[in-house]
């Protein structure tokens, strides 16, 4: 009798969901149903699929059809509003983290592998966590960085220079950044980022393997990773499972979390000892805020305002803190070497363009380009071109997702057709939909770019913008770090990475594809797109490196 009461209670909680569920979906398609879009081909991924193997390709077509706000298909018969209007996109991420959130499936899946974190944050929360964070990327705190930064890149130079001592030129997998022949592989971001962001050498140029470089090589090359993955976003349950990929990011996990402490203990041995080198990397710093004597202090709530707790609740607490920007830092890894690739990929499709890069660094030979003259300065117009043309271009993240916390009315810049042919200028978003945004689409649109949008032009840097997209309001007019609340805490940081490693490498090397500038090149579709060689299975990068001369006669220092 009490099991079949337990059984009846059961069914009527969930034919009870089943209802309430049915009436937000149908007050939510209800006011879907005024926009158009394109229909669903498959009653269990609607057009998700289509969307996710190329987004500038479908939404290029779906825009042209049903303008810059459509509804598309999703997973089981849903659908999501995908917003590519100036207006509308400039809306919704200045209500970033607060109006608009992160979907709850990512979040659970960056729980799981990062801990709480910014990423995982809303609201309150993560504002909190931002505001602790921000003081140690500032400019004035990320300045020394370029030193660092330098250093990794110089020490992958030497291991270069060894190679043509018998060589005049050498085939180097730039997706690794080594000799094939040597089996050797090199991540040279993971050491700069490493000491920078974390105050760690991986030693990955000295061949050291450790979690974080296992980790990053899988989520950048092995396919397996992105099925997991994907699959762990909708189903979190999966990432519980005993998977070597799964077990993986847990050693990763656990390696940020020893350097953590360490630095924590190496902070308390700065403030009792003058002698002790002091610690400069990002959470570094994070961890000084606990110092009264610093300027970067941490949330009063968040760190030791609370003089009446134990000092191990202040040490784990300012850890949690410190340790809430390692998914921020360990992304801007993935990003950053992502995009150098698309980069010397462009720049060895267009020798012309490397050549001129390499004219205008030339003028540091006999030193390098501090931050003020490359981040933040205008020494090298045609370096911050190249760079700026290759995050439009190729921006690691495509698409963003966000989901409407409560009903909202988005303005529209230009109106659309709705599905009954009345014009409207702007849209009603009901609480629980999905907002896609298409970077990679509104990056490349021809309508906000002009006629040569789909190319690589760095010149259209050197100029006045004509086009609708100065009416975009994320950095130089791109959304490739995100906008509002939520836009990439550490941009400059991955900005000067980026520029520290192109302006060695190309001051130095010259770079050419294996069958010259037309050799094909196919994208190689692990947690982000990566280029590879069109013909070749795996995710390699073969280019034919000389070192550069001066004026034809000597090797640029």
């Amino acid at each position: 009798m009490l099991f079949s009461n337990s059984i009846l209670f059961d069914l009527v909680i969930f034919t009870f969901s089943l209802a309430v569920a049915k009436l937000v979906l149908d007050r939510r398609s209800s006011h879907l149903a005024t926009l158009r879009g394109p229909r669903s081909n498959n009653i269990f991924f609607g057009r998700i699929r289509e969307f996710l193997d190329d987004p500038a390709t479908a939404v290029d077509r779906w825009v042209s059809e049903y303008g810059y706000v459509f509804k598309m298909p999703s997973v089981l018969g849903t659908n999501r509003i995908v917003i590519s209007d100036p207006k509308a996109v400039a809306h919704v991420y200045a209500n970033d983290s607060f109006g608009y959130q992160r979907l709850s499936s990512g979040k659970k899946f960056t729980r799981t592998f990062f801990g709480h974190s910014m990423l995982s944050a809303d609201g309150e929360d993560h504002r909190r966590l931002r505001r602790a964070a921000a003081p140690a990327f500032t400019n004035g705190a990320l300045r020394d960085t370029m030193n660092v930064f330098y250093d990794s890149v110089y020490k992958l130079k030497g291991a270069w220079d060894v190679l043509f001592e018998s060589h005049d030129e050498v085939i180097i997998d730039v997706q690794q950044w080594y000799d094939p022949n040597s089996h050797r592989n090199i991540n040279l971001m993971l050491d700069s980022m490493g000491i920078a962001g974390f105050g760690h050498d991986f030693r990955s140029l000295d061949g050291h393997k450790s979690p974080v470089s296992e980790a990053l090589d899988g989520l950048l090359e092995d396919s397996s990773f992105r099925v997991v993955l994907t699959v762990g976003v909708f189903f979190p349950q999966v990432l519980k499972l005993p998977l070597k990929r799964i077990k993986i990011i847990r050693r990763m996990q656990k390696a940020f979390t020893d350097i953590a402490k360490v630095l924590l203990e190496n902070s308390q041995q700065e403030k009792e000892f003058s002698d002790v080198e002091k610690d400069r990397s990002i959470l570094g710093l994070l961890l000084k805020g606990r110092s009264q004597n610093t300027n970067f202090k941490l949330l009063q709530d968040e760190a030791v305002g609370q003089s009446h707790l134990s000092t191990n609740y202040h040490a784990n607490m300012i850890v949690t803190v410190s340790l809430s920007v390692r998914p921020t830092i360990f992304l801007l890894l993935a990003c950053t070497q992502t995009m150098e690739k698309w980069a010397l990929v462009e720049l060895a499709r267009h020798p012309e363009m490397q050549h001129k890069l390499r004219r205008e660094l030339l003028q540091f030979s006999g030193s390098d380009p501090t931050w003020d003259q490359i981040v933040t300065g205008t020494a090298c117009p045609y370096l911050d071109a190249v760079v700026n043309e290759a995050l439009r271009l190729h921006p690691p993240v495509q698409t963003l997702q966000r989901i409407a916390d409560k009903d909202d009315v988005v303005p529209l810049s230009s109106p659309i057709k709705t599905s009954s042919g009345k014009m409207v200028d702007s849209i009603f978003i009901p609480k629980g939909t999905t907002v896609t945004t298409p970077f990679v689409y509104i990056n490349r649109s021809e309508a906000f770019w002009g006629p040569n949008a789909k190319q690589f032009v760095p010149e259209r840097w050197l100029e006045e913008n004509p086009y609708p997209s100065k009416d975009f309001s994320g950095y130089r007019h791109l959304y490739t770090f995100s906008d509002g609340p939520r836009i990439c805490l550490g941009k400059m940081f991955a900005l000067a990475e980026f520029k520290a490693v192109l302006s060695v490498l190309i001051r130095n090397f010259t770079f050419e594809l294996p069958s010259g500038p037309d050799t094909p090149i196919g994208i190689h579709k692990g947690v982000l797109p990566r280029p590879k060689l069109a013909d070749e299975a795996g995710c390699v990068l073969r280019m034919r490196v000389r070192q550069a001369t001066r004026e034809g006669e000597q090797s640029s220092q």
